[in-house]
């Protein structure tokens, strides 16, 4: 398809009243992507010059559509929303193609290969005018205009205008893509009149006019669920479901599992490698980029983030913006975020959160730990409990831990701080020193046992008691005859 002969025009300039969120639908999300963001990228792939008319909400629109980076894309605003026809007379100055191509930005299901069919029977019929067109008889469905033919003219009856009583008689509907010679265009843009009912302009008019004039019109027909448009919640959804079921259906043709496909959410940007098996309720988001032989727990989160080949997510994983290499192992319960990278063959195990931080090639943190703006190097053991603790209140500081260190349960580490090669931190301490090499850091009271004490506090808690049956029973802190202060809890 040559670029300089067809031109795109998306419109995109609509207030959404009928979704009622108060926003334009055209940035609502499908798949991770705005909704306006799938004709655009489409036309872009198509290697056309795209033009979008713009209104309500246009610079919430261009900038959602920024970090797309569109080859060939000019907005044009439309001030005042006075239809579709309207819309399309906002844009006459940029028309420079032969051939100029019309979508709805609302039309997210729509494929490459129904642009292509259409401008190929526009070319091969020398048409004037020609447009996309779906066969539905569901009376329920009442937002699309009705193609009509009396007395060998073609038109298009919007909704609104529509009087016939059975829709069965007339269940050709509109699909909102059309392709127009520029010629035929610059001359019937200004003779669109104004509806009488809505007193808005169409530009499905130009079909009737173009057959007034005995021109050429083709239409190519293509299954509804490629021309859906939206205009409702449930109208959306079910646009969502479709698109979805679509991406899975792809990636299952590329050797993925999935184990329970319909309660699994894959968003359009998402890649994932041969072998892998998606478990039930997980959701792969964004730009999530997925190994070969991986497998992704049930109900797991993963935005953004790229594993490895191999990798394990074991169930409720969310991680956010980070990298696990091969091998590695990750969950039940963990959260890993903010660009942290699990080095081959890591175990992050149970209720672990890493956050900004590097783990090593074969280290381990299995339990209950917080781990953040830390550099751990190779075969290290994290045990159960271990907090790093890296923001004294006005900044955060880092931790460096190095290979072959053994850091023992319920450790405190207070940034900033280093761990050397082989050091060993004993259980309970709280660091805040340097260990070095091989050495053994222990920071903690030492432990006393008192003979035979257990029974004193016992008695002292029931005679306390008896003497305050009016108050409720005091438990904690007693001081002995000796001045020691134990806890009964």
């Amino acid at each position: 398809m040559q670029k300089n002969n067809i031109q795109g025009i998306v419109l995109a300039a609509g207030k959404s009243t009928r979704l009622k969120t108060g926003r334009s639908k055209l940035l609502e999300p499908i798949c991770g992507r705005e909704m306006v963001s799938y004709p655009t990228k489409l036309l872009d792939e198509l290697d056309m010059p795209i033009t979008m008319i713009i209104g309500y909400q246009g610079d919430l629109i261009k900038k959602a559509l920024d970090r797309y980076k569109f080859k060939d894309i000019t907005f044009v605003e439309q001030k005042e929303q006075k239809g579709t026809g309207h819309a399309l007379l906002c844009s006459k100055k940029t028309w420079s193609a032969d051939d100029i191509l019309i979508i709805n930005g609302d039309a997210p299901l729509v494929h490459a290969e129904t642009i292509e069919k259409l401008c190929y029977e526009h070319t091969k019929n020398n048409a004037t005018i020609s447009f996309v067109t779906a066969n539905h008889s569901d009376p329920l469905v009442a937002n699309y205009g009705r193609v009509i033919k009396e007395k060998n003219i073609i038109k298009i009856v919007e909704p609104a205008n529509f009087t016939g009583d059975d829709v069965s008689e007339s269940c050709w509907i509109n699909g909102g893509i059309y392709l127009v010679k520029k010629d035929f265009l610059e001359k019937a843009i200004d003779d669109i009149p104004k509806d009488s009912i809505s007193k808005e302009f169409y530009l499905t008019d130009l079909v009737r006019l173009a057959g007034e004039k005995k021109h050429t019109i083709k239409t190519v027909s293509v299954p509804f669920d490629c021309i859906r448009g939206i205009n409702t919640m449930y109208e959306l959804w079910a646009a969502e479901q479709i698109k979805r079921s679509q991406l899975i259906r792809f990636w299952m043709g590329e050797g993925v599992r999935f184990e329970l496909a319909q309660n699994a959410h894959i968003d359009s940007d998402v890649k994932i490698g041969a072998g892998t098996r998606v478990c039930l309720g997980s959701q792969l988001l964004g730009t999530t980029s997925i190994g070969k032989g991986c497998t992704i727990g049930s109900h797991s989160i993963i935005l953004n983030s790229t594993l490895e080949d191999n990798v394990t997510v074991l169930p409720y994983s969310y991680i956010v913006n980070s990298k696990i290499y091969d091998n590695a192992q990750v969950g039940p319960f963990v959260h890993i975020k903010n660009s942290s990278e699990i080095k081959p063959n890591a175990t992050i195990g149970n209720f672990v959160e890493i956050k900004k931080s590097i783990i090593g090639q074969n280290t381990k943190a299995k339990h209950l730990s917080y781990i953040g703006d830390t550099t751990i190097g190779s075969n290290v053991n994290i045990g159960a409990g271990t907090i790093t603790c890296n923001h004294n209140g006005k900044q955060k500081n880092k931790i460096k831990i190095e290979d072959n260190a053994y850091i023992g349960s319920n450790s405190s580490l207070i940034a900033p701080i280093k761990i050397g090669k082989g050091a060993f931190t004993a259980a309970g301490s709280v660091i805040n020193k340097n260990v070095p090499e091989n050495a053994l850091a222990i920071a903690r009271s030492r432990q006393e046992n008192k003979a035979d004490y257990a029974n004193k506090i016992i008695g002292k808690t029931t005679s306390n008691k008896k003497e305050n049956k009016d108050e409720a029973p005091f438990i904690g802190a007693i001081k002995s005859k000796d001045a020691t202060t134990i806890s009964t809890e």
